[in-house]
């Protein structure tokens, strides 16, 4: 901005969006600083011309950042440092606004609808095909993003210079001076039905009305009249469906080949956009299903169904990503079910994470051990609820060669009950174990334990401390 007559004038305006490995700040420590301070370096770069030997204010609703321009600051983010030392360069003053008094900034951070339509058709101008299983688009977010024109014209206007590019499957034929596109498998004049039959894949009349699998709207519990009216409102969509009803193209020549290029794997089922999914199968032929194409609006309730419904039991990754490819399907779609399975509350609290890797599981060899009960092993579990008799503890002894287990509950944990159970309970039936094996309890390390470890011949064991696994 700059002050005109003593009122500020906006000189430019800029805005930016995340791309690439700058997506990873957000979930860093000090990510909300770091996105504050590049968005600050990225605005002088661009207004370069403007700031140079020129003093002038800075502005920012993030107050933890007016110290990081200090010359003693010694903040331990390199990145934040490094920056730092970028804007020395310039001359400035950081003062710090409430968000609510820059709100006009603020905003150019929060899409409107239009522009994130507006985004869809960058992201149909840049998608990539990436999967041969179901073809999918995968879609790589731009820098900045420019309007894309959404008019689009009859094919018979294609006669001018402009050379396009025909799709895949589509064979470009001269008639009366003007251009039209039709399948390879089907050589009949371009309709909705033949469009509709060369999708299907069908060479002969049999196999063209062979139905295909379709995934309903019921299954997400959307009205159909008000997901074919948010269809309509989808700019992309809107193409995609005129090419396949009238054969009309978007006016831009970028747009147009990518239509062209993606024509084949769309087809319209009762006003609805739907997209050919290919699945393969581990037993059997594979078959392609036909999902319905999700609008913007209905992305949440989609993943929503596919992983947090009740019937879907917040699955793990690979089932939530696969109950989507084969329900749904929107640009991008793997990419916001990874990030929405990653973000799930319920998710991160009802599933542990071990950051560490276990070694290969190992047990003590067989052949070591002479027999049934020559390695016996006793722990104690408690206290629990006193029964009526007035025990709350339980007393275990296993052995480690057949792995028998045999529980007795006790009133106490002191030597003289371990002691007492032993010799009446186990003693008794199974004779002197080689070993015994336990934790470092005081009931079984105590100097009466250790006398009758002595007098009966038992070599005693202890477990790792603090390992209760050993």
């Amino acid at each position: 901005m700059q002050t005109v007559d003593g009122r500020d004038r906006v000189v430019a305006y800029a805005s930016k969006l995340l791309v690439g490995s700058e997506k990873n700040w957000i979930h860093k420590q000090d990510g909300t600083s770091e996105i504050e301070c590049w968005g600050i370096v990225w605005a002088t770069r661009k207004f370069r011309c403007y700031l140079d030997r020129q003093e002038f204010d800075l502005f920012t609703d993030h107050k933890a950042l007016t110290w990081v321009f200090d010359a003693g600051n010694r903040t331990s983010n390199a990145k934040l440092a490094r920056w730092a030392t970028e804007l020395s360069q310039l001359r400035f003053k950081v003062f710090h606004k409430v968000g609510t008094a820059i709100g006009h900034v603020d905003g150019l951070s929060r899409l409107h609808y239009s522009t994130v339509n507006a985004l869809a058709w960058a992201d149909l101008l840049n998608a990539e095909e990436d999967g041969e299983e179901d073809r999918l688009v995968q879609v790589e977010e731009e820098d900045t993003v420019d309007a894309i024109p959404t008019a689009v014209e009859p094919r018979a206007d294609l006669s001018g210079n402009d050379e396009i590019t025909p799709a895949p499957g589509l064979l470009e034929v001269e008639e009366s001076g003007a251009r039209r596109y039709q399948s390879l498998e089907d050589s009949a004049p371009h309709t909705p039905e033949s469009q509709q039959t060369a999708l299907e894949g069908g060479d002969t009349e049999g196999e063209a009305d062979s139905p295909q699998a379709e995934s309903s709207l019921d299954e997400f519990g959307l009205d159909k009249f008000r997901f074919v009216e948010e269809q309509k409102q989808t700019p992309w969509i809107m193409a995609m469906v005129a090419f396949l009803e009238t054969g009309a193209l978007p006016l831009d020549a970028q747009l147009r080949v990518r239509v062209l290029q993606m024509a084949p794997h769309f087809v319209i089922r009762n006003g609805v956009l739907m997209r050919l999914v290919h699945l393969r199968a581990r037993a059997g032929p594979a078959r392609t299903i036909n999902v319905p194409v999700i609008p913007l609006q209905f992305i949440e309730t989609v993943l929503h169904y596919c992983h947090s419904d009740l019937f879907s039991a917040h699955a793990g990754l690979t089932k939530t990503i696969d109950r989507v490819r084969k329900h749904a399907y929107w640009y991008g779609w793997m990419k916001e079910a990874k990030e929405y399975v990653r973000a799930c509350t319920t998710c991160g609290r009802g599933k542990g994470y071990r950051p560490w890797k276990n070694g290969l599981m190992q047990r003590m060899p067989v052949q070591e051990l002479s027999g049934p009960f020559s390695l016996l092993v006793v722990d104690a579990i408690g206290p629990l609820v006193t029964t009526p008799r007035g025990n709350k503890y339980i007393l275990n002894f296993v052995d480690y060669f057949t792995w028998w287990v045999e529980a007795f509950p006790v009133k106490a944990l002191d030597t003289l009950t371990f002691v007492q159970i032993m010799v009446d309970e186990v003693l008794s039936r199974h004779g002197v174990p080689e070993r015994l094996l336990s934790d470092r309890g005081p009931n079984f390390i105590s100097s009466l334990a250790q006398s009758f470890y002595q007098t009966l011949g038992i070599k005693k064991v202890f477990g790792a401390a603090y390992h209760p696994q050993t």
